[in-house]
């Protein structure tokens, strides 16, 4: 029989619980940067179409609501993003437990607890980052009307 040459993490067994903390860490990780790209796209294309909608710009958008649609658009985003936040948060919380408190096969999981730790501080800082650019993407629709010009 050949020795067992894979990594350590490829030993790990894929059950239910570990395909969880993946997704956590996903989001914990591409929340809140893929919550701001959504904010910018809607934002921008709802924006350019209410008050360009044809060959000539107009002084106000075509509906009356288009700052409430932002304001709401924003909202959700930002709520979405500290949810990310929040996730990550959590993950780094239950990586420092597990560091204080190791398990009795510490070998094997020493460098996925690594791992894991890693991955829950940049999940943290993207997030503060990324609630941030939501937060002034949002302020946007407080100090620029939508339909100004630029010039």
């Amino acid at each position: 029989m050949l020795p067992d040459t894979e990594p350590l993490a490829f030993n790990l067994p894929a059950s239910g619980a570990s395909r969880m903390s993946a997704m956590r860490t996903l989001t914990a990780l591409f929340g809140a940067p893929l919550l701001w790209v959504v904010q910018m796209s809607l934002s921008e294309a709802l924006a350019a179409y209410a008050c360009y909608p044809h060959q000539a710009p107009l002084a106000a958008p075509v509906w009356s609501s288009l700052v409430l649609m932002l304001a709401g658009i924003s909202l959700i985003c930002l709520i979405g993003a500290l949810l990310s936040g929040f996730t990550a948060w959590s993950l780094w919380r239950q990586a420092e437990q597990e560091r204080k408190f190791p398990g009795t096969d510490k070998n094997r999981l020493a460098d996925a607890q690594g791992r894991r730790r890693f991955l829950a501080r940049l999940g943290m800082m993207s997030s503060l980052l990324f609630i941030i650019a939501t937060l002034f993407t949002g302020c946007a629709i407080i100090f620029v009307s939508p339909c100004s010009s630029w010039f």
